[in-house]
């Protein structure tokens, strides 16, 4: 487990704080890795300054990448990424020995920790999710983030659940996108301020400055992939207790996001984006099964819409 750091006022914070971009998946239309494509999206994001990226998130249809792509797409990260930003790895799956397998591959490519939500099939009481996320964590040797996304698990992880695993050695966070703001008040109220050893991180980036204000340590937004300098610079306003300026820039994240958000499904949204980062030169359209990729008409408009929305922030500054 890596050692909390100290900030500029000498106060402990988590190691794993910060604008964390969850980037997507590029591939090809015939569904293999576009390794220039990784390089692209790896040096956009780090250009904006944020702090981490994390391969293989849902943004980056982690469950839909082959198992061998996926050693690929994180060798082929970590080797572009080159120590510029902290690295986070997903390596859920339904499997427990799939995602091990995943982690013991990211290890010795440098990976800073990686990111497992639960299996997706079963329903899981308290009891069995405890015992799951802590079989992984005594199986692997990174550190581990966990990862609640009820919205693809259908299971919510208790706080109960996340402080008796924060007391495991090798388990150093949670990435909250269950959106509810009560649950996030009730995770950073357990394990805020008195556990700096334990990272909370806004999933829902709809909630990033607020979870902010009330203690979280970054957020995870997909809209980095995109705008990351205006995701670098929400979290720093919010961490200079500038609540306008950060409410202003969570505005703007949100009017971005409902582009290709609303109306759609999420599986739907991550064709989107990657259609809206072409109008970026960035990388493809093209999503893996089951997904399907945005008509050409749809790419069009999206593009449109993006560069519109762009026009617009730049004529409002």
């Amino acid at each position: 487990m890596q050692e909390p750091v100290l900030d500029l006022a000498g106060e402990l914070v988590s190691s794993h704080h910060g604008v964390i971009v969850p980037i997507v998946t590029p591939v090809t239309p015939g569904g293999d890795l576009d390794a220039p494509a990784v390089r692209r999206v790896v040096d956009h994001v780090v250009a904006g300054g944020v702090h981490g990226i994390f391969v293989l998130g849902t943004t980056g249809e982690n469950t839909s990448v082959p198992l061998a792509m996926r050693e690929r797409l994180v060798a082929a990260a970590m080797a572009h990424i080159a120590g510029r930003v902290r690295t986070y790895a997903g390596v859920s799956a339904n499997c427990l020995a799939d995602s091990v397998a995943v982690a013991r591959a990211c290890a010795p490519l440098g990976v800073d920790a990686v990111v497992a939500h639960l299996p997706t099939y079963y329903p899981l009481n308290a009891k069995e999710q405890f015992a799951y996320f802590n079989a992984l964590a005594e199986r692997i040797d990174l550190p581990l983030v966990l990862y609640d996304i009820p919205v693809t698990t259908r299971m919510v992880i208790s706080v109960e659940v996340v402080e008796r695993l924060s007391h495991h050695p090798n388990v150093v966070g949670i990435k909250d996108s269950g959106g509810d703001v009560g649950h996030l008040a009730a995770l950073l109220e357990r394990l805020g301020d008195e556990r700096p050893d334990f990272t909370v991180l806004v999933g829902a980036s709809a909630l990033a400055a607020q979870g902010l204000a009330l203690g979280a340590d970054g957020f995870v937004p997909s809209q980095g992939n995109l705008v990351p300098a205006l995701c670098r610079a929400l979290y720093d306003c919010a961490i200079a207790g500038d609540r306008e300026a950060a409410e202003a820039h969570q505005r703007q994240l949100n009017a971005l996001a409902r582009l290709f958000v609303e109306g759609r499904s999420l599986a739907q949204s991550l064709g989107a984006l990657k259609a809206m980062m072409g109008a970026l030169d960035l990388c493809g359209p093209d999503v893996l099964p089951p997904l399907l990729p945005p008509s050409l008409q749809e790419q069009e408009i999206l593009q449109r819409q993006l560069l519109a929305w762009k026009e617009d922030q730049e004529k409002r500054t």
